[in-house]
């Protein structure tokens, strides 16, 4: 239950977040972008929005996108995988040698896991969800992140009705 920073209560008809409970205080995020671990382990599983998205940002899907026949594990309908280089990272990952630091180059268009990752949601019944910590993430309590609140979680979780609740089904 350590890993657990809240618990959401959705309606499925009018994907409305109807309670959300934060269970740890003063818990803090925030990216060091150092990419450790979120844009090299394999590419996550997609969406429709996701794919339409990166296709905004001037991509075709042949160069991102990798049909999968598997699921990803407590997340509905996802539409394939992102393409990954060869050695497991993102295939839109850039190092930026200057600010000794890195950076997606589809950052305003990047998929749903990606804007959710160092958490997961797992889903607890047919109404409730927990958001949980993945550990092994840098930017973890950081103390100069911002405190995982309600509006911290809200806005984290208006990004991922896709994720949680689809609406749109894969072609």
């Amino acid at each position: 239950m350590d890993d657990i920073v809240a618990l959401i209560t959705l309606d499925p008809k009018t994907r409305a977040i109807t309670d959300l409970s934060v269970t740890q205080k003063q818990f803090r995020f925030k990216c060091k972008r150092c990419a450790v671990l979120c844009c090299k382990l394999g590419g996550p599983p997609l969406t429709k929005k996701d794919i339409e998205q990166i296709e905004k940002a001037g991509y075709a899907k042949k160069d991102f996108l990798e049909p999968t026949n598997r699921n990803a594990e407590n997340l509905p309908q996802m539409c394939g995988t992102l393409k990954t280089r060869p050695d497991g990272s993102c295939i839109f990952l850039q190092q930026d040698l200057e600010q000794n630091c890195f950076t997606c180059s589809i950052y305003d268009y990047r998929p749903s896991l990606c804007r959710l990752y160092p958490f997961s949601l797992e889903n607890l019944d047919s109404k409730r969800i927990a958001l949980k910590i993945i550990p092994c993430c840098m930017g973890l309590n950081n103390p100069e992140g911002n405190v995982l609140d309600y509006k911290f979680v809200s806005c984290y979780l208006e990004h991922l009705l896709d994720v949680i609740l689809p609406n749109k089904k894969c072609n």
